[in-house]
């Protein structure tokens, strides 16, 4: 399923109720919220992201204020309809960060095979 057709289905079945996870319990609680891993949260709106792609959900802890979060870091109520599909988005986005975390090193160590151990103080020294 594509990001795009998430998204549609997800805006259809507004508000949700989501649970923080990682970075967004840490982002909560340094904004003196008092939450767990099962304090429900509720996503108000969801929109893609301009530069990444990914589906980003606005949420609000307290029916308040309100702040976004990459779907990818919200848990889903197992009992919702969409749960899978999250799921599996979830899934391939985990995977595909991690290929370009794979890509990155491997031109960190393409570049420094390029330069064989040649440090430009190297040119300085004395012979």
């Amino acid at each position: 399923m594509s990001a795009q057709q998430l998204l549609n289905e997800l805006l259809e079945h507004l508000p949700l109720r989501v649970y923080g996870r990682g970075a967004v319990l840490t982002l909560l609680r340094e904004m003196g919220f008092t939450v767990k891993n099962k304090t429900p949260l509720t996503v108000t709106d969801v929109f893609r992201d301009d530069e990444s792609g990914e589906l980003v959900c606005k949420l609000t802890p307290d029916g308040v204020g309100d702040f976004t979060a990459a779907l990818t870091n919200v848990k889903l109520d197992i009992t919702h309809p969409l749960y899978r599909k999250v799921k599996n988005y979830q899934g391939e986005v985990s995977e595909s960060l991690g290929k370009q975390d794979v890509e990155d090193s491997r031109q960190t160590q393409i570049e420094s095979e390029d330069r064989g151990g040649f440090r430009v103080g190297d040119l300085y020294k004395k012979k």
